[in-house]
């Protein structure tokens, strides 16, 4: 199911069970939906197809729909929220929203409902971005929200600025947070919410040993600026991978976009093997190389092991992220928080596992 109909399957699935629609009550048309949450009507009918199956709701498609409360259901003992600001060139989109999908697959299990707010934002301005944050946070206060998760903005020259200021409201509003794969701090500080991700610099420490233990000495980090934290965290583990391989020189490369300017450094350095900040940049990496500069054939290795990793032209070698673990130590470690505030903050680290594809040379 896609992000926007898991988002309106979520919500109604919410008024179901909170009384908001009672037994018996009608559900709005689909027309009436679809202009609601400005999607299309075959979005509405996967929406109201689920709750059917279900035993949520009754009726027909093109007919009125009817609220059903199924006789084994179970009590919902919270209502959790996401919050995932992000701009349009946000690359690790494909990949987080797998891991709110694994989140919402849990709320059965663990008796929560999971509010999913779209937070695609074009603008650059930060008082706007941070207008409709909040915008999302008084709407889940309204819902009697129990605990948020929470994923930084990445991408913005003011991220951390951005990011801060989100955390002051949740506080402000006394909502419960997990930060999901990456801090708002910058290292070695840490943020004032339990953290949920991956161990990123061992992880980049990992994929630079990959290239070490195949004698190859020279090896690039290439990822976008103003990435997340995690990117830096990355770079860390890179560094001394190199470092304990007795190799004192680094070659990291960040910049706005990836373009020829990039193929070409990499060229006249001669460097051919690379450890890049995530798939989408290892994807691009490799596509305009072979547009470029055939003759000089790089070698990747990156992070996340996103959807798409496995089906490329050249499937691509990358650390995956263990999004089902993620997801549910998110979910217990939430409902640890709500039920005991006092807890100390806890940074939580779940395992990943290096993939190794033909992107790679190996």
């Amino acid at each position: 199911m896609a992000n926007k109909s898991e988002q309106i399957y979520q919500e109604i699935l919410l008024q179901i069970k909170s009384g908001v629609l009672d037994c018996h009550s009608a559900l709005p048309s689909s027309s009436d939906l679809s202009l609601f949450y400005k999607t299309s009507r075959p979005t509405i009918s996967k929406v109201f197809s689920k709750l059917k199956n279900e035993g949520y709701i009754e009726g027909k498609q093109g007919g009125k729909f009817y609220v059903r409360q199924p006789e084994n259901e179970q009590v919902t003992k919270y209502i959790f929220g996401i919050l995932a600001p992000r701009l349009e060139q946000d690359e690790s989109r494909m990949i987080l929203d797998s891991l709110y999908s694994q989140i919402a697959s849990l709320a059965n299990d663990y008796q929560f409902s999971l509010l999913w707010a779209g937070m695609l934002t074009k603008s650059q301005d930060i008082q706007s971005i941070l207008n409709d944050v909040e915008k999302v946070i008084i709407n889940y206060t309204k819902n009697n929200i129990h605990g948020i998760f929470f994923t930084p903005l990445e991408f913005h020259p003011y991220a951390s600025v951005i990011n801060q200021k989100i955390i002051d409201l949740l506080n402000q509003y006394e909502i419960p947070c997990i930060l999901l794969e990456r801090d708002y701090c910058r290292f070695p500080h840490r943020g004032m919410a339990d953290l949920v991700s991956i161990d990123n610099i061992a992880a980049g420490y990992i994929v630079t040993q990959h290239f070490l233990e195949q004698n190859h000495k020279q090896i690039a980090f290439v990822s976008k600026s103003d990435s997340a934290n995690t990117i830096a965290l990355r770079i860390i583990g890179y560094k001394q991978a190199l470092v304990d391989a007795g190799i004192t020189k680094d070659w990291i490369i960040q910049i706005p976009q990836i373009d020829e300017k990039v193929i070409n450094q990499l060229a006249k350095l001669n460097i051919k093997h690379v450890v890049c900040g995530n798939d989408f940049t290892a994807m691009q990496l490799i596509s305009l190389n072979q547009r470029i500069n055939p003759k000089h054939k790089l070698f990747t290795i990156s992070f996340d092991d996103a959807d798409y990793a496995c089906h490329l032209a050249t499937p691509l070698s990358t650390y995956r992220q263990p999004l089902a673990s993620i997801a549910l130590t998110a979910v217990e470690t939430l409902i640890q928080r709500v039920n005991n505030p006092a807890l100390p903050i806890r940074t939580i680290y779940v395992n990943g596992e290096l993939v190794i594809r033909a992107s790679s040379g190996t």
